[in-house]
């Protein structure tokens, strides 16, 4: 049985994923950011952790999440600032720091959400600036989604579901929580366009991850550890997917406006 829920979270994550790429590559550009950071990997780790566990560990593995971006974002910064060197100096930095800070969460986790946020916030806040300081292209060009794109998204899409599955089953639900912000689809977007468009763009790549991307994976984290032991699975994730989509709307309409 274990086995047919790994290969099932295998197939579902890369099918979502895939049809999540096509989907944002078919919508206007400014729609475009908002679709591609809609949480997926993460909604697709919560609802695995619930079907192979229980409801309650999924609000468990919500709990880690804010302070799971914070990693996630550091490989984030390290990648940009390597960038200018090579692809694999790059990946193998980014990677590096991300294990580091990945391990001295899992040492000192955060016992709620709140605290999980305060976790977040001040080095989010770092690294953000710390990437704008870096040289920004005005402009970024959007890469075609090709056959091939697709599937490296979907791949390894999968194969980070599969993970949190076994993670969260094997280590618990702290592990869990964070693989569902592995910076995978980070990982796909940084490879695609450094071939494409080469090192110089990188840069302006990493800081269009921040926002409306960051607020939108803690909307649904807070909302989905709220309502999966209260509505269920699929209501939970409705649920949070409605809030996360207010969000992205109001936000756009906001930027329009000052524009």
């Amino acid at each position: 049985m274990f086995l047919i829920q790994l290969i099932t979270s295998f197939l579902a994550g890369g099918i979502f994923i895939a049809l999540q790429t096509l989907i944002g590559e078919r919508t206007p550009l400014k729609w475009r950011g908002p679709i591609l950071t809609i949480p997926s990997t993460m909604a697709l780790g919560f609802i695995f952790i619930a079907l192979t566990k229980t409801t309650q560990d999924a609000k468990e593995a919500s709990i880690v999440i804010p302070a799971a971006l914070a990693v996630d974002y550091i490989f984030v910064l390290i990648f940009a600032y390597l960038s200018k060197f090579t692809l694999s100096a790059s990946f193998a930095g980014g990677f590096a720091a991300w294990a580091i800070s990945a391990f001295a969460l899992i040492k000192f986790p955060p016992e709620n959400f709140a605290l999980s946020f305060a976790y977040c916030v001040p080095p989010i806040l770092i690294m953000y600036f710390l990437i704008k300081k870096l040289p920004q292209e005005t402009k970024i060009e959007p890469v075609p989604i090709t056959l091939k794109h697709t599937l490296i998204r979907a791949l390894i899409g999968g194969s980070v579901i599969t993970t949190i599955v076994i993670l969260s089953n094997t280590l618990g639900n702290v592990w869990g929580g964070l693989f569902t912000v592995f910076p995978a689809a980070f990982t796909a977007t940084f490879l695609i366009y450094y071939r494409v468009h080469g090192k110089k763009i990188i840069p302006s790549v990493a800081k269009s991850f921040f926002f409306p991307g960051i607020p939108g994976f803690i909307i649904y984290a807070y909302i989905a550890g709220i309502t999966f032991p209260l509505i269920g699975i699929w209501l939970g994730t409705l649920a949070a997917y409605t809030a996360t989509a207010i969000f992205y709307i109001t936000y756009q309409f906001v930027r329009d406006l000052r524009r």
